[in-house]
C-alpha cells in the first residue's frame, strides 16, 4: 500500500477507511498514522478509528484488527 499521495491535505473517511483496509501488517499502520500526524488537522489514528467504529462505518473485525496492530505493533517497535 502507498500512502505517498494520501495526506497532502485532511482525507475523507473514505480513503481513511480504503487505505486502513490495505494495511496488512503493523508496520503499514505505523506508517500511516505517520503520514497522518504529518497533516496539522488530522486526529490520532487510533481516535479516528474508534470514531469510525462508533459511528459503524467499519466493521468490529476491522477496527479490532487495527487497534491491536497499533497497539502491539508499538509494543514490538
Amino acid at each position: 500500500m502507498t500512502t505517498g499521495n494520501l495526506l497532502r491535505t485532511l482525507p475523507s473517511n473514505e480513503t481513511l477507511i480504503d487505505a486502513l483496509r490495505g494495511c496488512r501488517s503493523a508496520e503499514e499502520l505505523l506508517r500511516l498514522e505517520q503520514r497522518l500526524a504529518e497533516c496539522p488537522d488530522a486526529k490520532p489514528l487510533f481516535d479516528w478509528v474508534c470514531t469510525l467504529l462508533v459511528e459503524r462505518q467499519v466493521s468490529r473485525g476491522l477496527a479490532a484488527r487495527l487497534l491491536s496492530q497499533m497497539h502491539y505493533g508499538r509494543a514490538e517497535a
